[in-house]
């Protein structure tokens, strides 16, 4: 599923963006390499999935450093997901002087079942087409998205594939989200709130309206993905979705090569 939409994000990036990051897609074993020439953030020169049905290879690691040494990158970074080859990838990238950094939590919960939510003010809005530019103005805000990648923002936010949902206190647009569900599975994602509205309960109330869609359209499970925990880093969105029954699944790390 997580490959799935990556790819297909990609997909819909401009044309002349993709010519000036020098944007490529790349299956590598079951995994998927993307890759910006034009941008050294880790998030767009990555890889996903690899291993996760057992097709990876220790040769992969070698063509996948080689694929980012010829594009002149000097880091990237290879996420080791849950699969039987899990251990054994890490293993291999530790040998070539791969070094972990982070990564992420993945967490889930059967989309079935009850939950509770404090009373709150926040109102939420599955976004219309004429709320797009409210919500792209908020997901640019949240997550520091340069201008130049406006029109790739504006695309993500009006494919089919995905619901958006705006929440509201007052008048005011203050916090998005996105849903994508898939047969009987439903990913929580997108999540951001302006900074000057946080602790207001807006996350909470998205997560809770998601949840009811989900359960809506006969969902069995519901799963997101967050910043893994790490000492000094504020864990709110964990704290929100725990409270909310979701459960620890497994870590997802990233391991980064800086090429010499």
């Amino acid at each position: 599923m997580n490959i799935a939409a990556t790819r297909e994000h990609w997909a819909l990036m401009p044309h002349e963006l993709a010519r000036r990051l020098k944007a490529r897609v790349t299956d590598v074993g079951d995994g998927l390499l993307t890759l910006a020439a034009g941008s050294d953030a880790l998030r767009m020169n990555r890889v996903i999935g690899l291993g996760h049905r057992g097709k990876a290879e220790e040769s992969m690691i070698d063509e996948i450093t080689s694929i980012y040494r010829a594009a002149g990158l000097r880091r990237f970074g290879v996420m080791v997901g849950p699969g039987p080859q899990a251990e054994r990838i890490t293993g291999w990238l530790l040998a070539r002087n791969f070094r972990p950094r982070g990564g992420l939590a993945m967490l889930a919960r059967d989309a079935r079942l009850a939950f509770r939510i404090p009373k709150s003010d926040v109102r939420v809005k599955r976004a219309t087409r004429a709320m797009v530019p409210a919500l792209v103005s908020i997901q640019e805000r949240c997550f520091a998205l340069p201008a130049s990648r406006r029109a790739w923002t504006v695309a993500s936010a009006t494919i089919p594939t995905y619901e958006r949902y705006l929440a509201y206190i007052g008048a005011t647009a203050v916090a998005v989200a996105a849903l994508r569900i898939e047969g009987d599975v439903a990913w929580l994602g997108g999540a951001g709130t302006l900074t000057s509205w946080r602790r207001r309960g807006a996350q909470s109330v998205l997560i809770a309206a998601r949840l009811r869609r989900a359960a809506r359209a006969g969902c069995r499970w519901a799963w997101v993905e967050t910043a893994a925990p790490a000492p000094g880093r504020p864990a709110i969105s964990r704290r929100n979705l725990l409270r909310l029954g979701f459960e620890d699944v497994c870590a997802k790390p990233l391991f980064v090569c800086r090429i010499r």
